[in-house]
């Protein structure tokens, strides 16, 4: 691979490409490709090296489709113990790159994929890489004979926020990394769209429901959590002290998103009643949604003549939609 770099190659025409690819159900994308098998291709120099995909020719490419978080990251090791290797993200700047994050070099288990989880906010265009340790054995390539397979490598390591400028290309060859991505999530709708203030089971429907860290309602998180899909959460809604609408959030790894509609509260806030007619009161019960319950009557009170003269429960009082309301009637 040039004078720069020295590649050892282990039975090479047996070495086929094999593309790393998610299930379609799955909210996490990845990105980049692994070695295939046993890796039979060792880097070996003495200067470490930052590398990065620049073009393939087909199939998973090393460019973070859309902004989110980057969840781990995978190299498959070559057989062999002492190997290290680290991860970084770069951003293209004209002909060069600024580098984003990275995750320091890790220690490998020989001839099986290593995966180390990572949290790193990315951006749509941002490049997947390599970093090469220096003095170790380690699989960071393989080859795939195509023209249209290029990394551009650098001697040294550049720190996240500084500039990397390609100090040579290779064609050829693929870096031996992949890396999953988790976009934000998204909120279509929810149902129901209100419920009572005592609390409510809840459907939202949307996207990319992976690592869910919380649901919220207004600024109280929901009382209960199942995450059913990466398309659906049901979540109960925590009970208040007040009527209110409240959008609902869903807080994942990537970020949160907030429902088109909001979720209205409802409940019976029980009306003063004393010194009104039975119809007058009803009325009132009514509106409040709230519903009449038991009827006493004293003396000679009838349903047109008397008024309330005792209630329960007393006014004010927050109850759940549709609690019943008693009354006694007096002359």
């Amino acid at each position: 691979m040039g004078t720069a770099r020295v590649l050892r190659l282990s039975l090479l025409l047996t070495l086929a490409i094999s593309l790393v690819a998610t299930s379609s159900a799955s909210a996490e994308v990845v990105v980049g490709q692994v070695a295939p098998g046993t890796p039979a291709v060792t880097c070996e120099e003495s200067a470490g090296f930052d590398e990065v995909q620049t073009a393939v020719s087909s199939g998973t490419s090393y460019v973070i489709p859309s902004s989110g978080v980057l969840t781990s990251w995978s190299t498959n090791a070559a057989t062999g113990d002492g190997q290290s290797q680290g991860f970084k993200v770069f951003r293209p700047s004209g002909s060069n790159f600024l580098v984003v994050a990275e995750d320091a070099p890790r220690a490998l288990t020989g001839g099986t994929i290593n995966t180390f989880p990572v949290s790193i906010p990315v951006q749509a265009g941002d490049v997947i890489g390599l970093v090469y340790v220096g003095g170790t054995q380690t699989a960071c390539a393989l080859f795939t004979g195509s023209a249209s397979d290029v990394f551009a490598f650098r001697e040294g390591s550049v720190a996240p926020g500084g500039t990397f400028e390609p100090e040579a290309t290779e064609t050829e060859w693929r870096l031996n990394v992949s890396a999953t991505v988790l976009p934000p999530p998204a909120i279509s709708g929810i149902s129901p769209a209100s419920g009572s203030v005592k609390g409510a089971s809840v459907v939202i429907a949307g996207s990319n429901f992976a690592h869910v860290s919380g649901v919220s309602f207004g600024s109280m998180p929901a009382a209960a959590i199942t995450v059913d899909s990466e398309g659906q959460i049901t979540a109960t809604a925590p009970a208040v002290s007040a009527i209110a609408s409240v959008p609902v959030t869903v807080t994942t790894a990537a970020g949160t998103a907030t429902s088109p509609q909001p979720f209205t509260y409802e409940g019976c806030v029980v009306p003063k009643l004393v010194g009104k007619k039975l119809k007058a009161a009803k009325k009132k019960i009514r509106k409040a949604d709230c519903k009449l319950g038991k009827i006493k009557k004293r003396g000679d009170a009838t349903a047109k003549t008397g008024k309330i003269v005792k209630q329960k429960p007393k006014p004010g009082k927050l109850l759940a939609p549709g609690a019943k309301l008693s009354i006694v009637l007096g002359a």
